[in-house]
């Protein structure tokens, strides 16, 4: 398969595969935005790292010359997919909270910050 030297389609797949993957996480019941205060949030959001995670999955599928039919198109929406559904399902497993951090309380952060 020949890959165009154009980049525009691999933006458009980069861009539908961050769409799908918000879409998905929110349907899913994420929150839009994590807690407040978000810099000491540890809590998973449709935002971050949703989108994150579906960039660099088909990143790297792209760099290994997996595209898929109609230019990754397909690819990008089965990956926005799968973001969604691991950061909802799985992140906890793969990525466990930090020491000290339990899930839900959010004064063990500024606790430990006083």
């Amino acid at each position: 398969m020949i890959i165009e030297a154009n980049g525009i389609p691999f933006l458009l797949n980069y861009l539908i595969a961050i769409i799908v993957s918000i879409v998905v996480a929110l349907v899913l019941g994420l929150p839009l935005l994590p807690d407040k205060p978000k810099r000491f949030s540890w809590v998973n959001s449709a935002i971050y790292p949703t989108p994150i995670i579906a960039l660099g999955l088909l990143a790297i599928l792209f760099a290994l010359k997996i595209v898929w039919i109609y230019n990754g198109l397909v690819l990008a929406i089965v990956i926005g997919i799968l973001s969604a559904l691991f950061v909802k399902y799985l992140f906890y497993y793969v990525f466990p909270n930090p020491p000290g951090v339990n899930e839900g309380d959010k004064n063990s952060l500024e606790e430990d910050n006083a």
